[in-house]
Parts: structure tokens; C-alpha cells; sequence
């Protein structure tokens, strides 16, 4: 005979209540309706794009089981079947244990203790569950993988992932519940600028991290945290361009060399989160891009690059000359071959009120294929950014949050691989970078300056 599995949801550092047996449990074991199995969920901030998950606002969260005591359930193949097939646990506002019908104690006889593994998000976008666990001798060997896990390309659809690992008996857990310690399996990137430059204004419009991991595979284990990444990623670039109604960084320098890192600002805009300004990457070490002997970046390595335009501030009519991205006037040639992004941004609140345009001629479209053409109002004016690289490095660790911050005082750095001079300075290449480290736990800061400041 099965029995039913309840969860409940709290915050770390919370006391942990365990669920009273009640008149209202009375049913199929010993008369009594206590058969759910409960889980019970302690969450670190868990992060969104839109927000900063809690236990009252947590979606949902997916559970697997196997049943090592349970011979009925190793096919022919000697692969142990899933006793819980990714069972979706919604979240309820307001209740303390969440239950799936679907989710049982095994019947007697077969009430050993079983292995329990949860994950947040649901597996979607490519990636499978693989269920390989393999019985040998009399020994259980769990092998259950998550694998083409995708980041998202777009920084403002990524979201964080976690996971968790439990074990637990219709004995030792019927009325208490299981308890899942969720962890965090991805690390938190942002990005921070200031410059002390008197002599331009910096204005900034997106974000872009070249050579990072955008696909990998999770390997499930019966240990504390549920598992670990294994294998070599896929590496692929993600970004952030400026969309509607974000508004365009502008880089203080009102007290010049006075200005310090101190005043640094977030620039990965304000449409990645309110909470959370940060995207989600996977975790490992990774090389800075070679941008001397590999320009266009074949080998895939890390870099950091920025979407600004940097205007002359030392005109004395207000209306400096545009260094960057180049134009007929500041490079004395024509600058069609540099990639630039044009936005349409308020006059008064410095906000961006489109999305993307692209120039074809001296009109601007809302397509690449220059079929919906965009008019400006008279309080709109177009503003024209370029992408700049850095060469940077990441020892990542999951659950961590990694800032850098980009020090512009005297330089903006390289162009981008995707441009036809990539690797070769922009005005100077004199770009600061430092790194700090922390989370739940306190790591220590580290600091790299690239390239030849």
C-alpha cells in the first residue's frame, strides 16, 4: 500500500516546524490519512530575472526518487527505474506543506529509505533528464543526469538553477517530512563602471560576456547540494541591450580625479531585475581571450564587452565631437565597417522608447530588414553606441556572486570580436578591472587590470 508525499517551504536560518499529526490525517496506514510524503524546502535567495525568489513566491520545484529497496523497479538492463519521475511540486501561497498527489511512500515491504533529488527550474529549452542508475551486486549506483542544460543568450530570460539532495522513510519521515537544502548550481555576474575622465562622456547602452558556459551537464548525486556540473562546456556569448524604457548609464565624473571606485554603478540595465542585476553563467575557470594572437576569438575565451559611445566634453559649445563609436569626423574615414546599435532615447529622462533601430540610408527601422520603418518625435533624438571588449578571467564557483568593475578613466578598451578590428585598441585600450567576490559566505576580493593600464 502507497502513502502520500507533503513539502513544506522555508528560508534558511528559519526554524524548521514539523507538521503536527492531526484528526485529518487519518487514512490508509494504521487508519490514519498521514500518507503524503512532506517535503520540506530551505531556500537561499534564489534569483530570477524579475526577482528574488522566497519561499512565498517560489513557483514550483521538481522531484525525482529512486527506491533501491525495490528490486521490482531494475528492468532487464539492470538499470534501476525512477520510483518518482520528475514530479512538479507546485507552490501554494499561504500553505507550509505542499503535496503531489502523485508522490507515495512505497507500500510495505518496500518502505526502505528512499534517495530524493529536487531541482528548480523544470528542465525546458533542450535540456533531458536521464535516468541511468545502474544496480551492482546489491549496491544502488544513482547516475541521473540533467543534461544540454541551456543558459539563455538574452541575460533577462536567464534564471538561476537549484538543486538538492535528501534521503528519507515512511518511518523516520511520514509526519516530519523530507528536508531539501536547496543550493545554487549557477554564479551571478555583474558588471559595475565608473571613470574620472574629464575630457569625455561615457555613455553606456548594453552589456556582453564572450567565452562563457551557455551549455553543460548536471550530474545528480545522494550527497549535500544534489550534485555537481561535469564534463566541458559549450561556450557561447550572452549580453544585454538596452530595451524600452531603461535608461542610458551615464558615467559621473562631477568631482574628476577626486572620483573614486566607491561611486562605481550597476550597467546591466534595469530590465534584468530590480533585485538582481546580475546574469547566471555556469561555473569554471576560464582563460582571457588572446586578443593580440586570436582577434576574432576562435578559441572561445573570455572577454567582457560594454555597448558605449564616448563624446569629446572639452567643446566649449556643449556639443562635443563623438569619438566611438568612429565617425567620418573622428577617424577622417569612413567608419560604416564598425558594428554600431542605434537607439532611440528621451531627451529629458535619458530613456530608451524602442527597441533597437537599425539605420538603412538616414532612416531608421525597427527591423534588420528595413520593412517597419521608425519615426522620431520631436522630444526623441538617436543615439549611436559600439561594442568595447576586455580580456578578463573567471574562477567561478556556483553560489557565488562575481563584480566586476570597470574602471574607464583612461580608456575604454579593444573592439569586440565581431568587429573587423577586433583585438586593436579604441582611442586607449587602458582599461581598469577589478574582481570582487561574495555570497552567502564571505570570499575574499582579487584584483587584474587589463590590458596595460
Amino acid at each position: 500500500m502507497n502513502n502520500k508525499i507533503k513539502s513544506s517551504l522555508c528560508m534558511i536560518g528559519a526554524t524548521l516546524l514539523l507538521a503536527a499529526c492531526s484528526e485529518e490525517d487519518d487514512g490508509h496506514i494504521n487508519g490514519r490519512d498521514g500518507n503524503l510524503i512532506k517535503f520540506r524546502t530551505s531556500l537561499p535567495s534564489l534569483s530570477s530575472r524579475a526577482q528574488i525568489v522566497t519561499k512565498d513566491n517560489l513557483p514550483h520545484f521538481c522531484v525525482t526518487a529512486f527506491n533501491p529497496s525495490d528490486r521490482d523497479l531494475v528492468n532487464p538492463a539492470g538499470v534501476v527505474n525512477k520510483y518518482i519521475s520528475e514530479e512538479l511540486i507546485n507552490n501554494v501561497a499561504g500553505e507550509d506543506l505542499l503535496t503531489s498527489e502523485n508522490c507515495l511512500w512505497p507500500a510495505p515491504g518496500k518502505d526502505g529509505d528512499l534517495d530524493f533529488f529536487a531541482f528548480y527550474p523544470k528542465a525546458s529549452g533542450g535540456a533531458k533528464l536521464m535516468n541511468a542508475t545502474k544496480l551492482n551486486g546489491t549496491k544502488l549506483a544513482i547516475d541521473y543526469k540533467l543534461t544540454n542544460f541551456r543558459v539563455a543568450a538574452d541575460i533577462a530570460d536567464q534564471l538561476d538553477f537549484v538543486t538538492a539532495y535528501t534521503s528519507g522513510s515512511i518511518d523516520k519521515n511520514l509526519f516530519s517530512g523530507v528536508t531539501f537544502n536547496f543550493e545554487h548550481k549557477l554564479s551571478r555576474i555583474e558588471l559595475q563602471a565608473w571613470s574620472a575622465n574629464k575630457s569625455c562622456d561615457i555613455e553606456i547602452a548594453g552589456v556582453r560576456l564572450g567565452g562563457v558556459g551557455v551549455k553543460g551537464t548536471f550530474d545528480f548525486k545522494p550527497v549535500e547540494g544534489g550534485g555537481n556540473w561535469v564534463g566541458n562546456f559549450d561556450k557561447g556569448v550572452v549580453e544585454y541591450i538596452y530595451r524600452k524604457d531603461d535608461k542610458i548609464v551615464a558615467l559621473d565624473k562631477s568631482v574628476g580625479s577626486a572620483l573614486t571606485s566607491d561611486a562605481a554603478v550597476s550597467i546591466m540595465g534595469s530590465k534584468v531585475g530590480d533585485d538582481d542585476n546580475c546574469a547566471m553563467l555556469l561555473p569554471a575557470t576560464y582563460a582571457a581571450w588572446d586578443f593580440s594572437a586570436d582577434g576574432k576569438n576562435e578559441k572561445k575565451q573570455m572577454f567582457i564587452s560594454v555597448l558605449l559611445r564616448v563624446v569629446d566634453a572639452t567643446s566649449t559649445d556643449g556639443k562635443g565631437e563623438q569619438q566611438y563609436p568612429y565617425t567620418q569626423n573622428s577617424v577622417g574615414s569612413d567608419a560604416a565597417n564598425i558594428s554600431k546599435v542605434y537607439l532611440a532615447v528621451d531627451k529629458a529622462t535619458g530613456k530608451t522608447v524602442s527597441t533597437r533601430l537599425y539605420k538603412n540610408g538616414s532612416n531608421y527601422f525597427t527591423d534588420a530588414s528595413f520593412t517597419k520603418a521608425y519615426t522620431l518625435s520631436g522630444n526623441e533624438e538617436v543615439k549611436e553606441f559600439g561594442w568595447a571588449a576586455l580580456p578578463v578571467t573567471g574562477e567561478w564557483e556556483p553560489g557565488y556572486v562575481y563584480t566586476y568593475t570597470l574602471d574607464y578613466t583612461s580608456g575604454v578598451g579593444l573592439h569586440d570580436p565581431e568587429n573587423p578590428d577586433a583585438g586593436k585598441p579604441i582611442i586607449s585600450d587602458k582599461v581598469g578591472v577589478s574582481v570582487s567576490v561574495k555570497d552567502w559566505q564571505q570570499k575574499p576580493s582579487s584584483g587584474v587590470v587589463v590590458p596595460g593600464s
